[in-house]
């Protein structure tokens, strides 16, 4: 049963607030939206512009792109934005045998300001397409976190189409239309500078023990978004739980809504603070600004009414579960804001352990920017990753090995070498610590290179 009166009225009644609400809307910003909501979570207060000269001309002719980006938002409205995350890796030791692999992801969408385009106050159109192909290594390794980033399903469909309206000096956003969970819910920045797809994004438990979907997958949904302060904020969204969930017969224009769906709901608190930000004067009486040390750092949950499978066998309603994450620089140089040192860390808990495979996930690392000297844009990476099995799935007939799966871990080290604002590669380093929990699976060496680019 839904705790609504149905699905489609629910839709309904929040697409009424919205367009209730519109007359109280504040100034759309799609500077702010990109950067905040695109296939990978961003926050521009740990974005830095380039300082040296090389960088410059080597923007030179994606620069020309970018003026036309920005003339056409500036006259009609439009911002479009594309991504391209491609990751080519091999394992030379062990696993289950030794293989190579390339994946891809793209996303090319745009967001439509319709203040400046239909005279609509504080309303944003957001569409996209995304395509993503390859092949996946872990299937090779046999391994549970997904060792590239950019592996999704092998397909093309349409991705975003959701409109947000902006209320009240901007502290209230709605939003509702199609869209993914995990471009709003349980990520940080760091997480999408990692390779290996357990982390990149939102931590991989979620997706085992919830209708929980982030990729190029994108159903129906409404979630609002309030901020009291300038550092603080408190979401909550409701999402369609389906069978026909990572199904892209239609290519991701199945829109229906039916009674034998579920609901996933989320919820989200977070805080924002930069410590030690201040103004000053050098010693040529000029304006010098401290951007200070940044994090951010959120606590949130989540409940859906959709069935589940016990492993015991039987079928039970009513799953949740909680996560807590974070990310703060700790580190700046006085000379240079570039050359920085950040940690971040979180962990995923789903208590209800005969109905969630992997009911705990810890996730650790670094950043260091600027460790090279001339290099203040490039970033040296590390992390760590671990998730247990429970014993209800280790000892259940879903288990498909012969032994008792126990735990998972995954080392990762990788160099973002930054070309210019919108080109990266990136050399990646993983070791997988017991695949798939079992203890019969060699360890696994992973080597490789990911290649981004995002304008």
């Amino acid at each position: 049963m839904f705790p609504f009166s149905s699905p489609e009225r629910t839709v309904k009644q929040i697409c009424i607030v919205v367009l209730a609400c519109a007359g109280s809307a504040g100034a759309s910003d799609l500077t702010a939206d990109h950067l905040e909501y695109g296939t990978r979570s961003k926050d521009e207060r740990f974005l830095q512009d380039f300082a040296s000269e090389a960088a410059r001309d080597f923007n030179a002719p994606f620069d020309l792109l970018a003026k036309g980006q920005a003339a056409l938002q500036k006259e009609a409205g439009i911002l479009l934005y594309f991504d391209y995350y491609g990751v080519f890796l091999g394992n030379p030791t062990g696993g289950l045998d030794q293989s190579v692999g390339y994946s891809h992801e793209i996303v090319i969408g745009g967001h439509f300001d319709l203040d400046k385009m239909i005279g609509w106050k504080g309303a944003v159109l957001t569409a996209s397409f995304a395509d993503g192909t390859g092949h996946n290594l872990s299937q090779n390794i046999g391994n549970y976190f997904t060792v590239s980033e950019s592996y999704v399903e092998n397909t093309g469909v349409l991705f975003d189409l959701y409109l947000t309206q902006k209320l009240f000096d901007d502290k209230l956003d709605l939003r509702i239309g199609r869209m993914s969970t995990g471009q709003f819910f349980a990520t940080l920045p760091a997480f999408g500078l990692q390779v290996n797809g357990g982390i990149n994004g939102n931590p991989n438990n979620l997706f085992s023990n919830a209708p929980f979907h982030a990729g190029i997958t994108a159903t129906n949904a409404a979630m609002i978004k309030y901020k009291p302060t300038k550092e603080s904020y408190v979401s909550t969204g409701i999402f369609q739980a389906t069978p026909r969930l990572g199904v892209y017969a239609y290519h991701g224009a199945d829109f229906s809504i039916r009674q034998s769906d579920g609901i996933l709901m989320m919820f989200e608190g977070g805080w924002k603070p930069t410590f030690g930000a201040s103004k000053g004067l050098s010693k040529d009486k000029e304006v010098v600004a401290n951007p200070g040390l940044p994090g951010i750092y959120k606590v949130g949950g989540y409940w859906s009414n959709y069935t589940f499978d016990q492993f015991s066998g039987g079928q039970i309603a009513n799953a949740y579960g909680f996560y807590a994450m974070g990310q703060q620089m700790v580190w700046r140089s006085s000379k240079e804001a570039n050359d920085n040192f950040s940690l971040w860390g979180g962990v995923v808990y789903s208590p209800q352990t005969n109905i969630s495979s992997n009911p705990f996930m810890g996730m650790a690392g670094t950043i260091w920017q600027g460790l090279i000297p001339g290099r203040d844009q490039d970033q040296w990476l590390t992390c760590f990753l671990i998730s247990n099995y429970s014993r209800s799935y280790a000892n259940s007939p879903s288990n498909p090995g012969t032994t008792t799966p126990t735990y998972e871990a995954v080392l990762e080290t990788s160099y973002v070498i930054q070309l210019n604002k919108y080109i990266s590669i990136q050399p990646d380093i993983q070791y997988v610590i017991r695949p798939n929990g079992y203890g019969n699976i060699p360890n696994a060496l992973v080597i490789g290179l990911q290649s981004v680019i995002s304008f």
